[in-house]
C-alpha cells in the first residue's frame, strides 16, 4: 500500500482532480489547506502594521494551496492517478508553481473506506473457502 500526496498550487483544479481520482477507483482522499514555507517567509516581510498591511494588499496576500492525500492499495493505481493528475495540470509538473506529488509506502493502517473494502474482500475469500471445503 502507498500514500500519495499531491500538493496543489493551482487550486482551481481541485474538483477535477478529486473527480478523476474517484473515477479511477480510489476509495477516498483527504484535502487540507496548506502553505509553502516560501509564502510564510514572504508574509513575515510585511509584519510592520501600516506599511506591511498596505504592501500585502498590493500583492494580494499570501499564496495558499491544497494538499490531497490518499492511501492507495496498488502501485499501478498510484502511477495511473499521478499520470492523470499531471495531465489535468497541463502535462508537466516540472514547471514552476504547479505543485508536487510524491508517494510513501504504508506499512500499517487502520480505518477508512479502503480498510473496510479490504476487510470485506478478505471475509468473502474466507467464506468461499469454508463453503468449498464443506461441500467438496
Amino acid at each position: 500500500m502507498y500514500a500519495l500526496f499531491i500538493v496543489l498550487n493551482e487550486v482551481e483544479y481541485l474538483s477535477d482532480i478529486l473527480f478523476k481520482i474517484r473515477q479511477l477507483g480510489i476509495r477516498g482522499a483527504t484535502v487540507i489547506d496548506s502553505m509553502g514555507s516560501r509564502s510564510i517567509e514572504e508574509k513575515s516581510k510585511y509584519d510592520i502594521p501600516l506599511i506591511g498591511g498596505f504592501m500585502k494588499s498590493l500583492e494580494g496576500g499570501t499564496q495558499s494551496n491544497k494538499t490531497i492525500f490518499s492511501v492507495i492499495e496498488r502501485e499501478e493505481q498510484v502511477e495511473l492517478v499521478m499520470e492523470y493528475v499531471e495531465k489535468i495540470l497541463g502535462g508537466d509538473m516540472k514547471k514552476p508553481n504547479k505543485g508536487i506529488m510524491f508517494v510513501l509506502p504504508v506499512t500499517h493502517f487502520r480505518g477508512g473506506e479502503l480498510h473496510r473494502h479490504i476487510e470485506s474482500r478478505e471475509n468473502k475469500k474466507v467464506l468461499k473457502k469454508e463453503f468449498e471445503s464443506e461441500y467438496y
